[in-house]
């Protein structure tokens, strides 16, 4: 069984219940805003299922919140930028948002990737060397380039595709390029209903703040925004 959680903003215990009554083997596949500050609760996620996820905005918030992902073992399970077979189906992961000081479709991208960034950078601004904090979780258009070169089931991503309301055509092209047949999103928390408003040829299901679906899109929890 292979589940898809809405963006956890650090709190994981909404999941513990449903997962500890499963038999079958589970893989969760968090869309994105995990906002850890160390690495235990994958750990502790990790023996009561299979755990995959792509970065959110929130997961550059802050050192603490990077290394949590990107410097523990975890890193290697980030879907973004390929495709992983999972149970049988070829997943898809794009992380991170758009933001307008390197990419805001449908405008043209400011730069292609992150030595393209670093390149006209004041030094000042770097950090560890690289790319701004802030924009290790930005997308690039090398990021779509690198994915549309592949074939997939399910694209997974924290940004929306159209007809949200602020969803991106950009989502839409590179998942009619990829020829998936589902799309599953985090980003935002209000599990926006695509009913009737979908005239794309593939499913698209918003899993919203603290919320988890299964690979039909049946919404097995549904999160409430309480922050």
């Amino acid at each position: 069984m292979i589940l898809f959680a809405g963006d956890p903003h650090g709190r994981y215990d909404h999941l513990y219940p449903f997962l500890q009554k499963k038999d079958e083997e589970i893989a969760l596949v968090i869309l994105g805003d995990l906002q850890l500050t160390c690495s235990d609760e994958l750990d502790k996620l990790s023996e009561l299922c299979d755990i995959w996820y792509i970065h959110g905005n929130h997961d550059s918030k802050t050192p603490a919140a990077f290394d949590a992902l990107w410097n523990s073992k975890w890193k290697t399970r980030n879907l973004h930028g390929k495709v992983v077979e999972i149970q049988g189906k070829r997943i898809a992961g794009l992380g991170g948002v758009f933001r307008g000081q390197i990419w805001m479709p449908p405008n043209k991208p400011l730069y292609f990737d992150p030595i393209h960034f670093c390149q006209y950078c004041p030094p000042e601004k770097l950090w560890r060397g690289g790319v701004p904090l802030r924009h290790r979780t930005s997308i690039f258009p090398q990021d779509i380039e690198i994915l549309e070169r592949q074939q997939a089931d399910i694209l997974v991503c924290h940004e929306a595709p159209k007809p949200h309301p602020t969803g991106f055509y950009a989502i839409n092209n590179l998942a009619n390029q990829m020829g998936v047949t589902q799309v599953f999103h985090g980003h935002h928390h209000e599990n926006f209903d695509y009913h009737g408003l979908n005239r794309n040829e593939f499913e698209i299901i918003n899993v919203g703040f603290r919320s988890l679906t299964d690979s039909t899109g049946n919404y097995l929890i549904k999160g409430i925004d309480d922050r």
